[in-house]
């Protein structure tokens, strides 16, 4: 066979019903190992004429491995050659249609003995020009597609954002005390548990009036499931102390408790431990909320901007709300 003979059968091979693919690297493949194995310069008649300088493995491998010059110490395969054209195909030109079967493509040489009868008969220059026009091949008839991180949308931790930048310690004319706090620890709960039905009171709101148990109720159904105190302060143990109802009150239903505070004072957070609650700060939120995705970030802000628009009703917190949002907008922020 002749060069172009081998690239037409090559072709061939690539046209049937159910195309041999893989014969577009390993092709290339016996050219590459040819030339490593200094075949061009021993002036081969045919495949067994290369055999007997170079015996073939048989035992343990279904791939084209040799004793180079019959040194058993000294082997030579064909699968870093294929590896390297199957590689190039796949991560370097893109080509994602090409056959990631590896073990399978190298095993199928002896198939294609017709091919290494010519193939070792070549010169050097032959091999390159065969390699050349396969790979060409392969690449007009193998569609690319190419990943553009340039079209990639990144959309930034809003809700994180919002945990570090806002300013919890500003509060407006007429906005009640810990109102942000509040519908900001309601936002983590409604994103943190979409499964369950949130509710949140306006702050200065007794939980007993509308017969509630926290600050925060997640429900489900008529169950009780998670029950959380505000506390947008440094917490004490006299604060604890007043928490005795809510304590009661999560345990005989068998909920989670939580108090979220701005902080505790020393030994505290223990405390609040012993009495069956979680206690958790805004750095303990934060903490979770840097493993959040895109999307719950997202959902976490929407629920936050509800409970200050429609749940506060605060004009003082919205406005600091609004001119958060073009703070945060602005490129410098």
């Amino acid at each position: 066979m002749t060069p172009d003979q081998i690239i037409d059968d090559m072709r061939g091979q690539l046209a049937l019903r159910r195309p041999r693919t893989y014969l577009g690297g390993l092709l290339p493949a016996f050219c590459d190992f040819l030339i490593e194995m200094d075949s061009p310069g021993d002036s081969f008649a045919d495949f067994e004429d290369f055999v007997r300088k170079h015996p073939l493995v048989t035992v343990g491998t279904s791939t084209l491995t040799v004793e180079r010059n019959g040194d058993p110490k000294d082997v030579m395969t064909i699968r870093p050659a294929y590896n390297r054209i199957h590689n190039f195909y796949l991560f370097q030109e893109k080509r994602i249609g090409y056959p990631r079967s590896e073990p399978y493509a190298t095993g199928k040489w002896a198939d294609y003995k017709h091919w290494l009868d010519a193939l070792v008969t070549f010169s050097a220059e032959q091999l390159q020009e065969v390699r050349k026009k396969a790979i060409e091949h392969m690449l007009s008839v193998l569609e690319k597609r190419a990943f553009d991180p340039s079209k990639v949308v990144i959309d930034p931790p809003v809700f994180l954002m919002l945990l570090e930048r806002f300013p919890w310690d500003q509060r407006a004319k007429g906005e009640p005390t810990g109102a942000a706090f509040q519908a900001m620890v309601f936002a983590y709960i409604r994103a943190d548990a979409p499964h369950l039905q949130v509710e949140t009171r306006k702050v200065r709101t007794g939980s007993a009036r509308l017969k509630g148990i926290g600050d925060i109720d997640a429900w489900n159904g008529q169950r009780l499931t998670i029950s959380v105190e505000v506390k947008h302060y440094t917490f004490r143990t006299e604060d604890l102390e007043h928490c005795d109802h809510f304590v009661e009150d999560v345990r005989e239903r068998g909920a989670l408790g939580m108090i979220v505070a701005w902080d505790y004072a020393k030994g505290v957070a223990d405390e609040v431990k012993s009495a069956g609650l979680v206690p958790l700060t805004i750095d303990d939120l934060k903490a979770a909320v840097r493993l959040w995705d895109p999307v719950k970030q997202q959902a976490a802000m929407n629920a936050f901007e509800w409970a200050v628009i429609q749940k506060e009703q605060s004009p003082g917190l919205i406005g600091r709300y609004e001119k958060f949002l073009d703070d945060m907008a602005s490129p410098v922020f």
